[in-house]
């Protein structure tokens, strides 16, 4: 099979799914993270499916296109993906990432509850990073740790729900070694930009989220049939998000240049790492 296109419409792509069936171009609408994935079975009908997408995409309102969706029974079906999901929650929870996405989402969630419990003081601790050189390489767990330290209920809701959901889909697709490369690589970059041009005194996984938000985007630009990807408009999102933290306008202190390290270090390991891994 090969892909067509990526809707962002569920209805859309429904239909031109069903219209497709009906005209005996067999097809397989697939949901992912962020869109609706139109795979054609056969590749001699590659050509006659593209010309009618241009079509569909010209006039998608015309009415051959619903008739194909009411002979399916498709319109009359409740099959909406976020229902099921929501009635789902945990197993769509579970089911969308691996083994290191939940490891760290919860031992971050862990290091958290005990900070605010008053049970564990971040800075100083045995995760913070380095207070001055030289650097002791007996610690070298430090370059990494103050990824697990969050200070604030929206610092880490906002870290978590953004790492759940791009991590698990790098997991998901290209592996546990791709993902730990990611993380470990970005953690690291941002970490030691944050120190050496403010202060050692950080913590937050936003170093390596913004490393995931920089690769998912321009690996899914490098490789359209990939289903790692990032649409522009949350690239955008986030793009205005790290603007507003150097500006201050944002309702936290934010480390700046550990989000912006980051986003480089994603965007580099999306270009020297074109290819998927099977």
């Amino acid at each position: 099979m090969f892909l067509l296109h990526q809707f962002q419409n569920r209805r859309a792509a429904q239909a031109f799914s069903d219209y497709l069936n009906s005209i005996g171009i067999r097809n397989k609408l697939e949901h992912g993270d962020f869109d609706y994935a139109l795979f054609i079975a056969q590749e001699e009908q590659q050509a006659q499916a593209q010309v009618e997408l241009d079509l569909f995409l010209q006039h998608p309102n015309n009415p051959k296109y619903l008739s194909a969706s009411w002979q399916a029974g498709e319109v009359s079906a409740d099959n909406n993906h976020f229902a099921f999901a929501a009635s789902n929650l945990a197993g769509n929870f579970i089911s969308h990432a691996g083994i290191i996405t939940h490891s760290v989402f919860a031992l971050c969630l862990v290091i958290y509850l005990l900070i605010v419990s008053g049970l564990f003081q971040p800075i100083p601790s045995v995760l913070a990073f380095f207070t001055h050189l030289p650097f002791d390489y007996t610690q070298s767990w430090r370059f990494i740790t103050p990824a697990f330290l969050h200070f604030s209920a929206l610092h880490i809701i906002f870290n978590l729900l953004w790492w759940w959901e791009l991590a698990g889909m790098v997991e998901k697709q290209q592996g546990k070694v791709r993902l730990l490369l990611l993380f470990v690589f970005s953690g690291v970059a941002a970490n030691l930009a944050q120190y050496f041009l403010v202060s050692p005194y950080f913590g937050g996984l936003s170093g390596v989220v913004y490393g995931l938000v920089g690769y998912c985007w321009l690996f899914g630009k490098l490789n359209k049939n990939s289903k790692v990807q990032l649409p522009n408009s949350y690239f955008i999102f986030l793009l205005a998000w790290l603007a507003f933290g150097f500006v201050d306008l944002l309702p936290m202190n934010v480390a700046n240049y550990a989000h912006l390290v980051g986003l480089l270090a994603g965007l580099l390991l999306a270009f020297v790492m074109p290819k998927e891994q099977q």
